[in-house]
């Protein structure tokens, strides 16, 4: 049976990604942060919470995220070997969900090793399974919809730096607007913030299923697959 070309190319994908040596810099900064974030309440304060590693995990992600993504679209750009890949049997769709599919699967491996702490605060606390579980939904949606920005990103520019920049910016972007928002008047003080990350991030975390977060997730992410797969199809390799 032929193998779907979109699964093929992702994981074709993902051994790059994991065979490049920055992924594994970037991994070791990321896991060394959060476990000094997680576990310094537990020392200090005695406290059993994911709080201290969920609070900082947007900020983290906004450059995480955009630096695993950089190379997607640009480094085939610059060698040109997308001329090589244009040329395989394989639809500018499946281009695009292949390289994002790869790069979900390296960020689920990343957050896959912070499962490690709510095994921690079941052995010394009493947490609420359903919070937990809300958490981690929240951190996958999160990573999705940054994901797809990166990868738009990276479509942008044959520029790995570039790509990066214009990432983190946009990512950045939908960080802030949570904070901008308390300084506007009215309507459209809850119009930016209902486009921030923050309030639709920290619902989920705290275990509130709405399905208004999960529709604000699901079409952030389509609409910058979306824009990457315009980007793709207007470089009209065939």
């Amino acid at each position: 049976m032929r193998k779907r070309p979109v699964f093929v190319l992702a994981r074709k994908e993902l051994v790059m990604m994991i065979n490049a040596p920055a992924t594994y810099v970037i991994a070791v900064v990321f896991l060394l942060i959060n476990g000094w974030l997680f576990v310094s309440p537990l020392f200090q304060m005695n406290q059993s919470t994911l709080d201290s590693f969920l609070r900082p995990l947007p900020l983290i992600f906004t450059f995480l995220i955009p630096a695993l993504t950089m190379r997607a679209f640009s480094e085939e750009f610059k060698s040109g070997t997308i001329e090589v890949l244009a040329t395989l049997p394989i639809e500018d769709v499946e281009i695009v969900l292949g390289k994002y599919l790869a790069a979900l699967g390296l960020i689920g491996m990343l957050v896959a090793c912070t499962l490690f702490y709510p095994l921690v605060l079941f052995f010394v606390g009493r947490p609420d399974p359903g919070q937990l579980i809300g958490a981690y939904v929240s951190i996958v949606c999160l990573a999705a919809f940054f994901a797809a920005i990166g990868l738009w990103a990276s479509a942008f520019t044959r520029n790995q730096v570039v790509a990066f920049i214009v990432g983190f910016f946009v990512c950045f972007l939908f960080f802030l607007m949570d904070r901008v928002a308390d300084f506007l008047p009215g309507v459209f003080s809850g119009f930016v913030r209902g486009l921030g990350i923050e309030t639709h991030f920290d619902a989920l975390a705290r275990g509130v299923l709405d399905t208004r977060d999960l529709l604000y997730w699901a079409s952030g992410t389509f609409f910058f697959l979306a824009a990457c797969l315009t980007i793709v199809q207007s470089k009209k390799w065939r």
